[in-house]
């Protein structure tokens, strides 16, 4: 198994932070409506992996919808 970096480390611990802070305030799928399981990143997660702008709280079902239909996640404002 690969090492983290710790300068990693630090920002997965600081993605959990603010990930369980939006999932709190987003409970509920913002496609479907059903309980939220997952954060989906409407841009690319490198500079914007703790950007809670551009999170979705969404459930398994519309998350791999979202990232298996690229021109409807795009057309709905789901994809950036």
């Amino acid at each position: 198994m690969n090492k983290v970096s710790s300068k990693y480390k630090k920002k997965l611990m600081e993605y959990s932070k603010v990930r369980k802070e939006y999932m709190m305030l987003h409970m509920f799928c913002e496609v479907c409506g059903v309980s939220a399981t997952d954060i989906h990143h409407k841009e690319r997660r490198g500079l914007n992996m703790c950007n809670a702008e551009t999170f979705m709280s969404v459930c398994r079902s519309c998350h791999i919808k979202i990232e298996s239909n690229g021109k409807w996640a795009r057309e709905m404002g789901y994809l950036v």
